[in-house]
């Protein structure tokens, strides 16, 4: 432990989660060397690691402090820019297509980004200010080269986290971010097939305002259609914050065009035709296949999902088209 707090030893290390022992908060790391995050998401990358037994068996728990040891030793690749979603909107396939190139970073869902923000709920006393040094320390130890050439770093947050996006802009205030969303009910229908935070208590129920017996008895389709409209709420709110708005129809040209144009990158010829080539893996996520995906998606819509997303969606959803269009439709945008 204690040679630990000389960061260097930390190369080829990453945190997989945050956790608090004895009311101080704590650093578990596993050893993933030089493996990129390519996969999907960043517990899968971690889980594949961790089925070797050296990964297994040797790991190592630190105190918070090491972590901004490391941060100040080696603060890794400044973020280039941010990703924030409605859920089931495209997300992932932007995230894939970017860690498709070997000079980006991508992190995607990472668990302990997700316990740094939700840290507040474990201790009451934790400030934002420590929220905000702990953001920063963890996104840095995330954004370590491993391949030696990456200059591009990266994050999709979970969907819940727009909602935090005030504090994330403290942290990180010159990073540009977006916000991708979707049309409710195809949205809604993935989300019931497929439930994964919304479910009840799933996530800390302040995030959402309302109280726990409310809440069972609400509908399932409604709730997930409650917490799905808080999130696009606050993506439109907090949008004078830098953010630029992505509907999943521009879906998947916008990754080398809007999104690139907005985060400041020009890509090679060759670095478009490697993103176009991960949108043929799965037919699902091919252009010509958008259409068909939200036909199917219509077709096992339940009146329970229709009623839930004209109720609580489909107002903020034209709330976001109306101004996302109007923004393309500015001077600033021609």
């Amino acid at each position: 432990m204690a040679g630990l707090i000389d960061s260097k030893l930390l190369d080829g290390w990453v945190p997989l989660r945050l956790y608090w022992e004895e009311q101080q908060l704590k650093v578990d790391w596993g050893y993933l060397g030089a493996r990129a995050f390519t996969e999907p998401f960043f517990d899968y990358t971690v889980s594949n690691c961790l089925e070797h037994p050296f990964n297994l068996l040797f790991r190592h728990q630190t105190p918070i402090e090491v972590l901004q040891r490391r941060h100040e030793n080696f603060p890794g690749v400044p973020p280039t820019g941010f990703i924030f979603h409605m859920s089931r909107s495209g997300s992932t396939l932007v995230a894939r297509m970017l860690a498709s190139l070997a000079q980006n970073i991508v992190i995607s869902e990472a668990r302990p980004l997700d316990s740094t923000l939700q840290a507040h709920f474990k201790a009451p006393d934790v400030s934002q200010q420590d929220r905000v040094a702990w953001l920063r320390w963890m996104v840095s130890a995330l954004a370590q080269q491993r391949l030696g050439g990456e200059k591009h770093f990266f994050i999709k947050f979970n969907g819940w986290h727009v909602l935090e996006l005030p504090m994330i802009r403290q942290a990180f205030p010159e990073v540009p971010w977006i916000f991708l969303y979707r049309d409710p009910i195809d949205v809604l229908v993935s989300e019931m097939e497929q439930r994964g935070q919304m479910i009840p208590h799933v996530l800390h129920q302040s995030l959402f305002g309302n109280d726990a017996p409310f809440v069972v008895a609400m509908k399932p389709e409604e709730y997930s259609a409650i917490v799905l409209a808080t999130i696009c709420h606050a993506a439109l709110q907090h949008r004078q914050l830098g953010g630029l708005l992505v509907n999943y129809t521009q879906l998947p040209h916008a990754v080398w065009s809007s999104i690139s144009d907005f985060f400041a990158i020009d890509w090679t010829e060759s670095d478009r035709e490697t993103m176009k080539k991960v949108t043929t893996i799965h037919s699902k996520m091919a252009t010509e296949a958008f259409q068909q995906d939200s036909s199917r998606k219509r077709q096992r819509a339940t009146e329970e999902m229709r009623e839930a997303a004209r109720r609580w969606l489909y107002p903020i959803y034209e709330k976001l088209e109306s101004v996302r269009l109007e923004a393309n439709n500015s001077p600033q945008s021609n």
